[in-house]
């Protein structure tokens, strides 16, 4: 399945997955993206609600999606993020 970030790139469901564990990793010190899975519990990383706020500016930056911080306040697992980004790309037709 694909769909197009805003910039109108088309994105398969694994590489938008892949690309959030690495940002998550690279903003987590100790975790290497292959200890990182969709059901990681962002306080498992270390994380507070507050420091969940820096996956926005990457994934904008590699994804091209700007997120809402209040939603990204509320996530509690990397699959979370990952569900949220995609559901905010359009569909391919």
């Amino acid at each position: 399945m694909k769909r197009k970030d805003d910039s109108g790139q088309a994105w398969e469901d694994t590489e938008v997955e892949a690309a959030i564990i690495r940002i998550v990793a690279k903003l987590s010190p100790g975790f290497p993206a292959k200890d990182i899975k969709r059901g990681t519990k962002f306080g498992d990383l270390g994380w507070d609600q507050w420091y969940r706020l820096r996956v926005v500016k990457p994934i904008r930056n590699t994804l091209h999606e700007k997120l809402e911080d209040n939603v990204v306040l509320g996530l509690d697992t990397v699959g979370d993020v990952i569900d949220y980004v995609w559901s905010r790309m359009e569909d391919v037709a």
